[in-house]
């Protein structure tokens, strides 16, 4: 998944938090890296696969826990990544995996340029796995619920859905 169009992607005015992520959620000058997040699930038409359309990290990482998708190991492409940054709220920022490598994961985050979760634009950022509180492993099939029947080429369809959709 590599970003596409949407990499690089700014608020304007800079500082303002308006994105076009923000007003398609409803929230345009709030903080956007969840809705972000929501934004590219829908454009891929896989919003229903997360358990709750929110804008806020704590919000979904405590539906994804009540939904049994919270995942604190084995972190694949397309999972929802949730970040704890020293000196912040215990859910400080997220992305969309988009690898997984020995030392963490390398996603695409909203909002992330200049500090470590507030930042002004869409960013490919690799991220050590002491940052992470987990992820949300999207339900890519309602009645299935256990996740690892999903095949490396249904896992490669979706990853090629969300590239699509940040490429818009």
């Amino acid at each position: 998944m590599p970003g596409g169009g949407e990499l690089g992607n700014t608020e304007s005015p800079a500082g303002s938090n308006r994105t076009k992520y923000g007003k398609w959620f409803g929230l345009d000058g709030y903080a956007w890296c969840m809705i972000f997040v929501m934004w590219c699930f829908s454009q891929a038409g896989a919003l229903q696969f997360l358990p709750k359309r929110t804008a806020s990290c704590g919000d979904l990482m405590r539906s994804a826990k009540a939904a049994g998708c919270w995942v604190t190991e084995n972190y694949r492409p397309g999972d929802v990544v949730i970040y704890d940054f020293p000196g912040g709220a215990a859910t400080d920022h997220t992305g969309i995996i988009e690898s997984v490598t020995a030392s963490g994961v390398v996603a695409i985050e909203g909002n992330k340029a200049g500090s470590q979760s507030n930042g002004g634009q869409v960013c490919r950022k690799s991220r050590k796995y002491n940052v992470i509180v987990g992820t949300v492993r999207p339900r890519f099939e309602e009645d299935d619920l256990n996740i690892d029947k999903l095949t490396d080429a249904d896992l490669v369809e979706l990853a090629g859905r969300m590239q699509a959709a940040l490429a818009k």
